[in-house]
């Protein structure tokens, strides 16, 4: 029986409304939820595509190990065993710190990103610690660091009072662009200048 779920998409940081469409516990379909107060309906592809990626034939849905050469799927707990059994050598030998902590998207926006990544570094005793940030966030805080003298001033343009604005990779007219104004607030009408955005 099918059946629909708001859900809020976590691919990143815009955290669009999503209207899924949920077939025996599998998505077969995703929309943009018109009732949702910040994307207001709108979605990208990424979240378009959840339920290709849901059915998708090569998704891991169970912990694989590696057993004389060969990946098998495994349970968690022999997961778990796995790496602890794979870490302790490693650290034992080169210390710590040769052992790191990557989080990438989407996890650094689900509440696990925020409450398991403190908890194993302490464990760990590493200060190894690499996201998806690193490449795709840190930029900004350095170049606001450099501007404004602070690293976490990121400033949002002002559009309003923006005589010429060029634009690489974004959409300032996306309801969820991150690098405008969200749409619902006084500021979130286009720019009464020369807007360039030009498509790679």
């Amino acid at each position: 029986m099918s059946r629909t779920a708001l859900r809020i998409c976590p691919l990143c940081e815009a955290t669009c409304g999503l209207t899924l469409t949920i077939d025996e516990g599998r998505v077969t379909g995703a929309r943009g939820d018109r009732d949702d107060v910040f994307s207001k309906g709108f979605i990208c592809p990424k979240g378009a595509a959840f339920g290709a990626l849901d059915s998708d034939p090569d998704r891991l849905r169970t912990p694989l190990v590696r057993d004389g050469g060969e990946l098998r799927e495994a349970t968690w707990e022999e997961a778990f065993e796995a790496v602890a059994a794979g870490i302790r050598p490693v650290v034992e030998r080169y210390g710590p710190h040769a052992v790191g902590l990557v989080l990438g998207n989407p996890n650094v926006h689900t509440m696990a990103g925020a409450l398991y990544p403190p908890v194993l570094l302490a464990g760990l005793g590493t200060r190894s610690l690499f996201t998806a940030s690193t490449v795709d966030q840190m930029p900004k805080h350095v170049s606001s660091g450099l501007l404004f003298g602070d690293a976490n001033a990121i400033p949002v343009p002002d559009l309003d009072r923006t005589g010429h604005l060029l634009l690489i990779g974004a959409n300032p007219w996306s309801p969820t662009a991150v690098c405008a104004p969200p749409p619902t607030s006084p500021a979130g009408s286009r720019p009464s200048g020369h807007a360039v955005a030009p498509s790679p």
